[in-house]
């Protein structure tokens, strides 16, 4: 395999983007720092921007933290494995930020409070249950920042050769500075600056790519001579059909890309897990000054995020063409579906100075606004819903301020060390990911049961929240077991 072999304009590109990523870090550091109000809503500052944030950085962070790294490799390789199919995943989508902003939102919202799990004690009247969800919420967003981290590195180390571990330590170091010292102002506004690099990247990288293969027409040409376009109008509009994807007893992986109902369902419960229950999203909400502002946010985010996962989408079909008659998987240039971008970025870069470093850092800044805002949120969880309870009255505002400053710190040494282990590790950390996967889809039914039903009880709700994480575990661990060859 042959490594692409960054110039110099590439790496400056890239340089300076992670120097401004960090430098918006500074910046609040140095505002908040000689601010003349610095009473007891240092800590509110810090978590919570002052509550004072506005609509169209707050809406440009939300749609860049859940669209990570991983979604800007992933989707090319889906597009370009299995068709057009997955773009409906993105088109769907708005329906649950709908559900979110008519339904969920209002009631989170009027809570006031910097944890969305408060509500769960305040609505059941159980500490546990609320301790319990918040706990599962810091786990797992510590293991997925990791996973952030890891995965674009390791595509990029197979196509470039930039050392893996040199990606994941320049990726771990900047978040969690900027994060440590800024807090969300510099987590949202450095997310802004990330959204920008993003569509710029994949637009710039798109446009060279259709210059390169003939045009546009050629990209729908080659897709229906390739008998893609038929693939892609196979939808099964049978509810039967979601019975026969199931696990058990005969599976059938292929129907996930041809029923409506299965990509409806999955794309709305992955966008209310992402966008309503979240305590990465709920904090920016929160962060705006009125409940009007959060909403009208929550429209702004459906646009920015279809023409982006659009954008990756019709990237993809480019890809599909300039690779048609030369697959580089069979070719040995590169070794896995997530490569593709990479090396079609390198391809159509040829001869524009800069370029693929622009790419480079459309795909960290994906990947940093993703982890930066799971930092930030890990500390306001647990500083709300461990230290407060027990012996947040016996802080001083400076001793919150410190202590949030320090979890944060902690949290990304924590998830750059799950990102280096990642490798070493392999079977474990996927199937951890996967395991603690399995409890987001439960506390989705216990935040909705919550809001649209009123009778139900705390022993009720508690019975049924311990029953699905045990089926979610139950089916993660007997039909995706750990290969023991992958701990070699």
């Amino acid at each position: 395999m042959a490594f692409y072999q960054l110039s110099v304009v590439d790496y400056l590109v890239f340089s300076s983007f992670l120097l401004l990523s960090v430098g918006v870090g500074v910046y609040y550091a140095i505002v908040d720092k000689f601010k003349k109000n610095t009473g007891g809503c240092k800590t509110e500052e810090y978590l919570m921007g002052g509550r004072k944030m506005s609509i169209i950085p707050v809406s440009l962070s939300l749609v860049t933290t859940f669209l990570s790294g991983i979604t800007l490799l992933g989707t090319p390789a889906e597009v370009y494995d299995h068709g057009l199919l997955w773009c409906i995943h993105y088109l769907t989508g708005p329906i649950g930020f709908f559900i979110t902003g008519a339904y969920l939102l209002p009631v989170l919202y009027r809570l006031n409070s910097t944890s969305i799990y408060e509500y769960l004690e305040l609505r059941f009247h159980s500490a546990l249950l609320r301790r319990l969800c918040a706990g599962l919420f810091i786990i797992n967003t510590l293991i997925y920042t990791g996973v952030t981290i890891y995965a674009p590195a390791l595509a990029l180390n197979e196509v470039v050769n930039l050392d893996v571990w040199f990606l994941i330590l320049l990726v771990g170091m900047c978040s969690t500075l900027y994060t440590t010292i800024g807090g969300l102002k510099a987590v949202v506004w450095a997310d802004t600056l990330q959204a920008g690099v993003m569509y710029a990247g994949i637009f710039a990288i798109a446009y060279k790519g259709v210059v390169a293969v003939g045009g546009v027409d050629q990209v729908f040409d080659t897709f229906s001579k390739s008998g893609r376009w038929e693939e892609s109008s196979k939808w099964d509009l049978n509810p039967a059909q979601v019975i026969l994807s199931l696990p058990y007893p005969n599976p059938n992986p292929s129907l996930q890309y041809i029923s409506v109902w299965i990509v409806l369902f999955s794309s709305t419960a992955l966008n209310l897990c992402n966008y309503a229950i979240n305590q990465m999203a709920a904090q920016r909400y929160c962060s705006l000054p009125s409940l009007r502002d959060a909403q009208k946010s929550l429209i702004l985010i459906a646009p920015l995020y279809v023409f982006l996962s659009l954008l990756a989408c019709f990237m993809a079909m480019v890809m599909f063409t300039l690779f048609y008659q030369c697959n580089p998987l069979e070719t040995g240039e590169v070794s896995a579906y997530d490569q593709l971008a990479v090396l079609f970025a390198i391809r159509v870069s040829d001869g524009v100075p800069g370029l693929v470093g622009v790419f480079l850092a459309c795909i960290f800044a994906s990947s940093l606004s993703t982890v930066s805002s799971g930092y930030n949120s890990i500390a306001a969880v647990f500083y709300h819903d461990f230290v407060i309870p027990y012996s947040g009255h016996r802080l001083t505002p400076k001793k919150s301020l410190w202590l949030n400053k320090i979890v944060v710190l902690v949290s990304g040494t924590l998830s750059t060390g799950i990102a280096f282990s990642a490798g070493p590790l392999g079977g474990i950390v996927r199937s951890a990911v996967g395991l603690l996967g399995a409890t987001i889809g439960p506390v989705l039914g216990v935040f909705c049961l919550g809001i649209f039903y009123r009778r139900a009880s705390t022993k009720a709700v508690m019975t049924s929240f311990i029953l699905s994480i045990k089926g979610s575990l139950e089916e993660e661990v007997l039909l995706r077991p750990v290969e023991i060859s992958s701990l070699e």
